[in-house]
């Protein structure tokens, strides 16, 4: 059978049918409301990726006790109060053919009194590495008790109208922290040994079966390594597994990490698509259930490969199906030209790390789909939109939606304004099919793209325009160094807009994130590259997980970064500048990279407002920000016009 035949072809797990291998991950959302009751945004983002076509929908983490809830928005199944959302959610995403599985949950050690208000419980009184928060032990008496809260949710799950369960026994959560000796210390019998360790696992899928009988289906999500000294390795857990199997668990969806090691949960950009399939594989040899992976897939002909080659049985969709609900359909139809990857930008991440709701820097409407397909405008409009870059092009989509007439117009003979810079670097390139996808789409809803025009008054006055939307970008302002105009020095732009290639000593001056994507470009052309930055890290203006990723490809290609690094001239053989220790240094440069500062490049906008005409300011033109700030604040105006 071929790869495509394979993944969509049906599969059983334990009773329940699936119409083919591409189930959904969980992911957290943010979209409960306080005391982890369902809420209508949640009910119809659930049910928005059951239309897209995905074989099974998964909730996001949901908690079976009060204790085990870290944010207040946590979805909870721990009381029969929160039953009548629980079926909104089922039943909504039933009305789509698709059935659906809860995910069940106990936080422990990885949450926080300052956000919970409440001490941490865990196995043992040893603080999450990340969270940096001590615990209290459960007591003896405690535990048994919290094994009845996950089959008690459990029974909710299934009276609320679930068709599955899935355990999460992974990511460092209070099953996994039973599991592994880094967070278990116990010497009685939920502790010692792996078979003392598995035990709370254990009794959790034997009471759930107990409680809803050997038919249910019930699925469980497991890390097949800690990824840290001491940690469980992937030969414990496939003994584990063997267990869980002849404890009644239907399939085993294969994943890793704990906070400690987040990258193996949540992988930054540049790893590699499946980056987790070998992990499976060595499931799928030793058991007879089906095997999920899971693990950056977004592309569904490495979800076929991975099936056909036996690998997994199913493969997990995370972040793939907030950016593009409609993968599953798209990719069975053949139309894979037509999806919108995900780039692993981890907004969504970000954004649920600080408590908030997720959103997607490419696709806006996940989260809001009350608000799409776009009502029709009260009065049809002529457009005018300047510049296509991100915040251009979703501008015009949108209120080419909402029933205006929208011509957009482009200096440069290519839409993507500075997309076009953003997928340099190789472990951007994906970065690189966004500009493509966005044109197809303006060309498909009828807006007239007009390349290589420049956009004056008089260019907008011929085109009777009722409103502008500027969307120019920024002006990029270099420091006032000495030996700023000689000519082995260029900017940022001007160096990712280049091939990159080259021998000999390069410096780049900054530390944001352009200045390091820069330094890897120029690295991987060949340059022998020194990154002075000015703060004492780099990246700081990306979150986390993606400053991890963009610092270990740095690292990987060997860049020499230098932080704390004031930078005082330019000279013709290379950079003087002061250390972190005050002393004077000097880096050897044949080229030198100099990042700037951005402002909005407000000059047309002005002079349209002097004659009169309605103008409205989008992406960087308004204010200078990430991918994410220009897609969603355009979406934001053009809903408003």
């Amino acid at each position: 059978m071929s790869g495509a035949a394979a993944l969509w072809s049906p599969i059983h797990v334990g009773t329940l049918r699936l119409e083919h291998r591409l189930i959904m991950a969980a992911m957290g959302s943010g979209f409960a409301a306080a005391g982890g009751r369902a809420t209508d945004r949640l009910v119809r983002y659930l049910a928005r990726r059951a239309e897209g076509g995905i074989a099974l929908v998964t909730t996001e983490a949901t908690a079976v006790d009060a204790s085990g809830a870290p944010f207040p928005v946590a979805l909870r199944a721990d009381d029969d109060g929160l039953l009548e959302g629980l079926r909104r959610v089922a039943e909504a995403v039933h009305a789509h053919g698709v059935p659906i599985s809860m995910q069940l949950y106990h936080a422990g050690r990885q949450m926080s009194r300052r956000i919970s208000g409440r001490q941490p419980v865990a196995p043992s009184a040893l603080p999450c590495p990340m969270v940096r928060e001590m615990p209290r032990a459960l007591e003896g008496e405690e535990i048994p008790a919290l094994v009845e809260r996950f089959a008690e949710a459990a029974a909710r799950a299934r009276e609320a109208g679930f068709d599955a369960i899935e355990l999460h026994g992974s990511h460092g959560y209070l099953i996994h922290q039973f599991l592994t000796p880094l967070a278990n210390q116990r010497t009685d019998q939920w502790g010692g040994d792996l078979a003392g360790r598995a035990r709370f696992a254990l009794a959790v899928v034997r009471r759930i079966r107990e409680r809803l009988g050997p038919g249910f289906p019930l699925l469980y999500k497991l890390s097949a390594e800690d990824r840290l000294p001491g940690g469980l390795t992937l030969d414990d857990t496939l003994v584990f597994g063997r267990w869980l199997e002849e404890a009644g668990v239907d399939a085993l969806i294969v994943s890793a990490g704990t906070y400690a090691s987040f990258q193996w949960i949540v992988q930054p950009l540049g790893w590699p698509q499946a980056c987790l399939r070998g992990q499976a594989a060595r499931f799928s040899e030793t058991l007879r259930i089906p095997v999920a992976a899971v693990g950056r897939i977004n592309d569904p002909a490495v979800a076929e490969e991975v099936v056909e080659r036996g690998e997994a049985q199913l493969v997990a969709m995370g972040r793939a199906l907030l950016a593009d609900p409609d993968l599953p359909r798209k990719a069975r139809a053949g139309r894979r030209g037509d999806l919108l990857r995900c780039i692993t930008c981890n907004e969504c991440l970000a954004r649920l790390m600080k408590a908030e709701p997720i959103r997607c820097a490419i696709n806006p409407e996940m989260g809001r789909e009350a608000e799409f397909p776009p009502p029709p405008a009260a009065r049809r409009r002529r457009i005018v939109v300047v510049g296509g870059g991100p915040a251009g092009m979703q501008a015009a989509l949108v209120a080419r939606r909402r029933g205006h007439e929208v011509t957009l117009l482009e200096a440069a003979e290519a839409l993507g304004g500075r997309l076009s810079l953003a997928d340099r670097p190789a472990f951007k390139r994906e970065v690189g099919e966004l500009a493509p996808h966005w044109a197809r789409r303006l060309a498909e809803a009828g807006v007239a793209v007009r390349l290589g025009t420049r956009a004056t008054p008089e260019e907008i006055g011929r085109l009777a325009a009722d409103v502008v939307v500027v969307a120019a970008g920024a002006r990029v302002t270099l420091p006032a160094l000495p030996g700023m105009d000689a000519p082995h020095v260029t900017s940022v732009e001007q160096c990712l807009a280049g091939d990159g290639r080259g021998a000999g000593p390069a410096v780049v001056l900054g530390g944001g994130r352009a200045a390091c994507e820069a330094a890897g470009y120029l690295r991987e052309g060949g340059w022998e590259v020194t990154l002075l930055a000015p703060g004492r890290d780099v990246a700081r203006d990306v979150e986390p997980q993606t400053r991890r990723g963009l610092t270990g490809e740095l690292h990987r290609l060997g860049v020499r970064i230098v932080t704390e690094a004031r930078a005082e001239a330019i000279e013709a053989g290379g950079v003087r500048y002061t250390d972190a220790a005050g002393q004077p240094a000097a880096a050897p440069a044949a080229l030198v990279v100099v990042e700037g500062t951005l402002s909005p490049d407000d000059a047309l906008q002005r002079r349209l407002e002097a004659e009169g005409l309605t103008v409205f300011a989008a992406g960087d033109s308004a204010a200078p920000g990430d991918l994410a700030a220009a897609v969603h604040g355009a979406t934001d105006l053009a809903l408003g016009l």
